[in-house]
C-alpha cells in the first residue's frame, strides 16, 4: 500500500486496518486504500486527542429580543433583490430515510394534488421572485456523497425546474468517519469505511471550499439566504427578513417560532455569556426548559426553524476557520473484520452552522407564525409526516384565497404553482 497512507494510519492509531487490508482481495484492498487516502486521518488523530470538539457552552444564559415589523428593512430587502445582490442556498444533503423511501429528501413528492417535489416548490419560489425583480439570483443546492448524483440527475430530469443553469450551482459537502467506542474507524463493508455527511455547518463550509461564495462575491452578492429543503410552506424569499442584516448592520438574521410546549425538540436562540447562540434542546437544563416569565410565556421560547440570512463578507471571513465537531452517539450498522454484518455503538461527528452565531457581534431574531411558515417534512407517519405537510400546504392555498377575497375552489385538495401564485396579491390580480 501507499507508504504515506500507511504512516497516516499509524499516526491516527488505526494500524489494525493494515492487517485487515492484508486479508482482502487485490481489488477490494485497492478500493479501501483509495478511500483511506481521501479520509482526513489527521482529524481522526486530533479527535482521539480530544481536539476539534465542540465544548459545552458555559456562561450565563439570557434571552434575546425579537425584532418588530420594519418597513425600512422591507425596502432594503426589495432593493437588494432588485439589485441582484442576494444569493440563495437550499441545504439538501440529507436522504429521506425517516420517510422510508430511497433517495434525496428534496425529490419527495409533496404537492397536495400533483407530484410537485420539495425541490420544485422551493426553487420555483426563488425563480418567481427573480422574475418579478428582473434579476434571477444565484442558487446553490448542497448535496452529500450519497445524494449528489441523484440530486443532479433529478434536476436534469426536470430541466432544472426552469432555473437558468448559469445561476444554479451544486455543492457537495464532505464526509466524516465515525469511530467506535475504542476509537477505531468503523467498516461499512469489508472494503469501505463508514462515513457520514459533515452536517449543515459542513455544507455551508463547502460553499467556500467549492469556490461558490468567492464567485458570488465577485458577482456582487452581499447577502446569503439559507434554508433547509424540508419546509415547503416557508416564505423562502422574504424581503423584510433579507433587509434585516442590511438596515441593522449585523452579520446574521434568523427566523424563529415561539415555543409553547417546553418539550418541543427545537434548538433555542438565546445569549450565552452575552454572545448570540443556539442552544440545543438537549443541552438546556430542566430548570431552564421549564422557566417562565411573569406573563406565563416560556423564558427560552425562541425556537429555531433553521432559516437564516448571512452577510456574505461575514461568511467569507468565518468559514475558513474550522467549525467545531459535535458528537452524536449512535448504533451504527457495520461489518466486523471477518465481514459479518453487525451493529456497534459509535460516535458520529458533524459541524453545525449555528456555531457561527457566537462569532457575530449581534444577530436579529425574527418571529414567524408557525402555521404560516413552519411545517417541515420529517417522518413517514404522525407529526411532520407527508399527510400533515400536504394539509398545511392546502390550508396555505385556501388562506390566500380568503385573504384575497376570492372563494377557493371546492376541491378536496387544493394546490397552486409558486410560479403562478405566491400569495393573495396574485389571486387578487
Amino acid at each position: 500500500m501507499d507508504r504515506a497512507v500507511h504512516t497516516r494510519l499509524e499516526a491516527a492509531n488505526q494500524h489494525w486496518i493494515l492487517d485487515h487490508l492484508a486479508g482482502l482481495s487485490e481489488k477490494s484492498a485497492k478500493r479501501l486504500e483509495s478511500q483511506l487516502a481521501r479520509i482526513d486521518l489527521e482529524l481522526v488523530a486530533r479527535i482521539l486527542a480530544g481536539e476539534d470538539l465542540a465544548e459545552a457552552s458555559t456562561g450565563e444564559l439570557s434571552s434575546l429580543p425579537v425584532a418588530g415589523p420594519d418597513p425600512a428593512a422591507n425596502r432594503a430587502g426589495e432593493d437588494a433583490l432588485n439589485a441582484g445582490s442576494v444569493g440563495f442556498v437550499i441545504l439538501a444533503g440529507g436522504q429521506a430515510s425517516r420517510l422510508r423511501v430511497d433517495g434525496p429528501k428534496g425529490a419527495f413528492a409533496i404537492g397536495p394534488k400533483s407530484d410537485r417535489s420539495l425541490f420544485e416548490i422551493l426553487v420555483h419560489q426563488i425563480l418567481r421572485a427573480g422574475r418579478d425583480a428582473g434579476v434571477i439570483p444565484p442558487l446553490a443546492i448542497t448535496t452529500s456523497s450519497s445524494t449528489d448524483a441523484a440530486i443532479r440527475a433529478f434536476f436534469e430530469e426536470h430541466n432544472c425546474f426552469e432555473y437558468p443553469r448559469d445561476k444554479l450551482s451544486f455543492s457537495r459537502q464532505k464526509q466524516l468517519p465515525a469511530l467506535d467506542d475504542d476509537g477505531r474507524l468503523i467498516l461499512a463493508t469489508p472494503d469501505r469505511v463508514f462515513t457520514n455527511p459533515d452536517g449543515h455547518g459542513g455544507a455551508l463550509q463547502g460553499l467556500e471550499t467549492n469556490n461558490i461564495l468567492p464567485v458570488w462575491e465577485k458577482a456582487g452578492i452581499r447577502s446569503v439566504a439559507c434554508c433547509q429543503v424540508d419546509n415547503p410552506i416557508l416564505r423562502v424569499v422574504d424581503a423584510e427578513f433579507i433587509g434585516r442584516t442590511i438596515v441593522n448592520n449585523v452579520p446574521v438574521a434568523t427566523k424563529i417560532v415561539v415555543k409553547t410546549d417546553p418539550a418541543e425538540k427545537v434548538g433555542v436562540v438565546a445569549r450565552i455569556a452575552g454572545r448570540p447562540a443556539l442552544v440545543e434542546y438537549s443541552d438546556l437544563s430542566d430548570e431552564d426548559t421549564q422557566r417562565r416569565d411573569a406573563d406565563g410565556q416560556l423564558t427560552y421560547r425562541l425556537g429555531s426553524i433553521a432559516v437564516h440570512v448571512f452577510a456574505l463578507d461575514f461568511l467569507r471571513h468565518e468559514l475558513p476557520r474550522s467549525l467545531p465537531l459535535h458528537v452524536a452517539r449512535k448504533e451504527i450498522s457495520c461489518v466486523d473484520t471477518e465481514g459479518n454484518t453487525t451493529k456497534t455503538h459509535g460516535r458520529k461527528f458533524e459541524r453545525f452552522l449555528f456555531d457561527l452565531f457566537p462569532r457575530a457581534f449581534d444577530i436579529v431574531v425574527c418571529e414567524v407564525d408557525r402555521a404560516l411558515e413552519f411545517e417541515p417534512l420529517k417522518n413517514a407517519e404522525g407529526a411532520h409526516s407527508p399527510q400533515v405537510v400536504r394539509a398545511a400546504l392546502d390550508r396555505q392555498y385556501r388562506r390566500w384565497h380568503q385573504e384575497a377575497g376570492v372563494a377557493p375552489p371546492e376541491e378536496s385538495a387544493l394546490e397552486l404553482s409558486p410560479l403562478d401564485v405566491n400569495g393573495p396579491t396574485d389571486l387578487r390580480a
